[in-house]
This record gives structure tokens, C-alpha cells and sequence, in this order.
């Protein structure tokens, strides 16, 4: 039995402005969310979107952060301390380092945070399958990270597929370039958390844009 699909809105930008815009957009859609965090580093974009910038407008949201950043254990320090934080993702290619990788997951999962760990298009699921098990979601960039709009990579279903026969229990995201063309593929595939960035941000209409996804 395939898991129910879990739609969540993501929130890509550069300030606290971009990201009360892009909240007013889709908060009539969920009430949980992913929020963006990039450092310049490990993406050639960065942010100002901080714990203390948000905190009071996203009061009543639960939150998964996706931190795109080099320095994962100051930036996982900071978001941690918000209550409504509920997951945090960061990158297999910000820490390749196994032992350092389990152990932020553990001290996640101390926290009552579920951990998850994200991987770019290029990155192979060999890299990884040694450290799976210690997270609660894989996320599969559909994208290179760093900015919304960009095309589909259609060569990441071969990766989504290949985890859910491996994983049939791994909640498997999928996260950019998502739309009702390509939506279910990527479902059939056995993604069953998709996340929604300019799909959703760049619709007149979000909540007709959501009724068209092929479920």
C-alpha cells in the first residue's frame, strides 16, 4: 500500500519581506511549510531569513527547514530552538562525513526534530545507503539547488524509484521544478511528500493551481 501524498509548499527568498510575501501567498493551502535557508557556500544564493526574522510570522505553521548551507551543525543550533520547527534537511554534499551525519540525526531525533537528508541530482544513492536508516525523510532535489523556477531533472525518478523499492517505509520528498506535467511521474515513481516552490508562488490562483495535480 503506497503512502498518501503529502503536499508541502516551500518558501524561497531573500529577506523577511520576499518571505511575508510568499506566506500570504500560501497560507490558505497548508499549514505546514518548508522554508529555505542558503548561505552563499553551498549554493551560490544566499539569505537573511533567520529564526528571530520569521518567529512572529509563523506563528500557528509547523515547519520543515531545508538548510542549503556549509556549516549544517551552527545553522541546525539556530532553527532547533523554534517549537513549530518540526523537521530539518540538510545536505549529504554539505558533510560528507558519515559519522559527523549520524550523529547530527541523533541529536535531532533528542530533540523531537525529525532529521532529513537531501541529495543534489548529481549525487549518487550509493553515496548515502550506509546512512539511511537514521533519517526520517530523503529528499530528492529535483533541481540544483539554490533558486525556484528552474526545469525538472527528469533523471532523478531512476533515483526516487530505486529508494522506494529499497525503502517502502522512507517517507521520499521530492523538492524543485515540480508541476502538474511532471507530478505524476514523480508520484508513480514513489514520492510521497512533493514539495511546491514558483509552481505554487507564481500561480494567480494557488488553490486552483493545487486542484489541477493529478492525485
Amino acid at each position: 500500500m503506497s503512502k498518501k501524498i503529502k503536499i508541502v509548499p516551500s518558501i524561497l527568498v531573500k529577506n523577511k519581506d520576499g518571505f511575508k510575501r510568499q506566506l500570504d501567498k500560501i497560507k490558505n493551502i497548508s499549514k505546514y511549510i518548508q522554508i529555505d535557508i542558503m548561505d552563499g557556500v553551498l549554493v551560490s544564493t544566499k539569505n537573511s531569513v533567520s529564526p528571530k526574522s520569521i518567529s512572529p510570522l509563523t506563528r500557528g505553521y509547523k515547519m520543515e527547514i531545508h538548510l542549503m548551507v556549509k556549516d549544517v551543525p551552527r545553522y541546525i543550533e539556530q532553527w532547533k530552538k523554534l517549537s513549530n520547527v518540526k523537521k530539518i534537511i540538510w545536505h549529504y554534499e554539505a558533510e560528507k562525513n558519515n559519522k559527523a551525519i549520524i550523529y547530527l540525526a541523533k541529536k535531532l531525533r533528542k530533540n523531537k526534530i525529525k532529521p532529513g537528508l537531501a541529495i543534489n541530482p548529481n549525487t549518487s544513492l550509493s553515496k548515502i545507503k550506509d546512512i539511511i536508516k537514521y533519517f526520517d525523510t530523503i529528499q530528492v532535489m529535483g533541481v540544483t539547488p539554490g533558486k525556484q523556477g528552474q526545469k525538472f531533472q527528469p533523471k532523478v525518478l531512476k533515483k526516487i524509484k530505486g529508494l522506494h523499492q529499497k525503502y517502502p517505509k522512507l517517507n521520499i520528498a521530492i523538492d524543485g521544478g515540480v508541476n502538474e506535467k511532471n507530478f505524476s511521474a514523480i508520484k508513480k515513481a514513489g514520492a510521497n511528500i512533493i514539495g511546491l516552490g514558483s509552481y505554487l508562488q507564481k500561480s494567480p490562483d494557488p488553490k486552483q493551481s493545487l486542484k489541477k495535480l493529478p492525485r
